[in-house]
């Protein structure tokens, strides 16, 4: 095999390895796959049209993210859900996205406010219709779109990792009536304070917001046992 070849190879099971990995990335944060559930490197590589190299790949990078637990000479299956992992993921966003907000308000600017206010009109009409899963889309936008406009779109990659770990325990609590609302009741109390240059209370609603969600997870844990280490 030459050189070319070679590369071609492996840039052609890179492009597999990624597919897989962002099905299942999305499956097992949206709970489709629940925890403890068996992931089989044949019956995926048989789902998904592949070798099972790229499975193999796949789950060693959901494994280093914590979502997967491979046992050697055992099995491998979907990661037990970790309270503890959940909220220490829930601490770091409402410490690192407090300071992103404090910054904008501090230094409010129209044309950020206005593509804030732009993304909460998407937000408004999934919560008139009820579109669980877009609202969902929606509100991890808005909240990359934050360090957007703060200069620090990286930062939302740092912590990406981490916030799935919330993002599960989350949806397992879905749906849960009227909650779309108040998120967006939440969104765009923080987009009013950013306008109106109020850093202190614009960090307040965020953090606010995000802990909501420790309150729902303690919750979850006592009503749905089965999913938590």
């Amino acid at each position: 095999m030459t050189t070319q070849v070679r590369i071609e190879a492996k840039a052609e099971r890179g492009k597999y390895t990624q597919l897989v990995f962002d099905r299942l990335l999305e499956e097992i944060t949206t709970v489709q796959r629940k925890p403890g559930e068996p992931l089989s490197k044949d019956v995926l590589a048989a789902e998904f049209g592949v070798s099972r190299q790229p499975v193999t790949e796949a789950l060693n990078k959901l494994a280093g993210m914590g979502l997967v637990t491979i046992m050697p000479q055992v099995g491998t299956q979907v990661s037990w859900m970790s309270l503890e992992d959940a909220l220490e993921s829930c601490f770091l966003r409402s410490a690192v996205e407090s300071a992103v907000v404090y910054d904008l308000a501090s230094s409010p600017k129209r044309e950020a406010v206005a593509r804030l206010r732009g993304q909460l009109a998407h937000q408004l009409d999934a919560v008139a219709r009820n579109d669980i899963s877009v609202f969902h889309r929606l509100d991890d936008e808005f909240h990359h779109l934050l360090f957007e406009l703060r200069g620090m779109p990286g930062l939302w990659n740092q912590t990406e990792t981490a916030r799935f770990h919330m993002v599960r325990v989350r949806r397992l609590g879905l749906p849960r009536e009227g909650r779309l609302a108040v998120s967006y009741a939440e969104h765009l109390t923080i987009v009013d304070e950013i306008e109106a240059g109020r850093p202190r209370k614009a960090a307040n609603s965020i953090a606010a917001h995000i802990q909501f969600n420790e309150g729902d997870m303690r919750r979850l844990q006592k009503e749905k046992p089965q999913y938590f280490l």
